[in-house]
């Protein structure tokens, strides 16, 4: 056996056996591969309300594109946006129908939220949209190591747009009580409305 070949049968071994004693990931672990510190308006995104405009934060699932995760991340303020109107809207018909002597069958609650998913469009959302963070994650999986980006988004919704788009909405549920007399204390009540603050909705 001449020196090389000694050498290689012991320097391959050693190798070898020092990548396989390298050390793995357990399955399910995460590390963020691209990104920095979450700012503060992704954990309080209420101290970014304004006396004219509250502050939502869309936080995407996990994909594997950033222009999905952009996408989902539009989805989930929409949908936060169009709940708290139908929460405000409902509050507001049932201050209608106590302050009128209304019926509580006169306006259906539901109206609200049924008319903010028809006019607050993902469009729209994301032109309110203010801030992006968009992060980069690697997962361990059993089969290897999977990417993906996360993303959130700071959306600024304006409270003259939510308020209008609530009272349009009881309005038209208005229209379709029989009764005239229904239909002006609902309009005196919505006149009587106070202009939704931030913290209203």
């Amino acid at each position: 056996m001449n020196l090389k070949t000694f050498w290689g049968w012991i320097v391959l071994p050693a190798f070898l056996l020092g990548c396989a004693g390298a050390p793995k990931h357990p399955v399910g672990y995460e590390e963020m591969v691209q990104g920095g510190e979450r700012p503060k308006w992704v954990f309080h995104p209420t101290e970014f309300d304004t006396k004219s405009a509250k502050a939502f934060v869309g936080t995407s699932l996990d994909f594997a594109m950033e222009g999905q995760a952009r996408d989902d991340a539009i989805k989930n303020a929409r949908k936060q946006i169009i709940d708290a109107m139908g929460v405000y809207g409902k509050r507001k018909i049932s201050e209608i129908i106590t302050n009128t002597g209304l019926s509580a069958d006169i306006i259906n609650p539901a109206v609200v939220t049924d008319d903010a998913t028809k006019l607050v469009s993902e469009a729209t959302v994301a032109t309110r949209a203010k801030d992006w963070v968009v992060e980069k994650w690697m997962r361990a999986e059993a089969v290897g190591v999977k990417y993906y980006y996360r993303v959130f988004v700071l959306v600024i919704f304006n409270n003259g747009d939510a308020d209008k788009a609530v009272k349009d909405a009881i309005r038209r549920e208005a229209e379709k009580a029989a009764e005239e007399q229904n239909r002006q204390n609902i309009e005196r009540a919505l006149e009587l409305m106070e202009e939704l603050k931030s913290a209203d909705w």
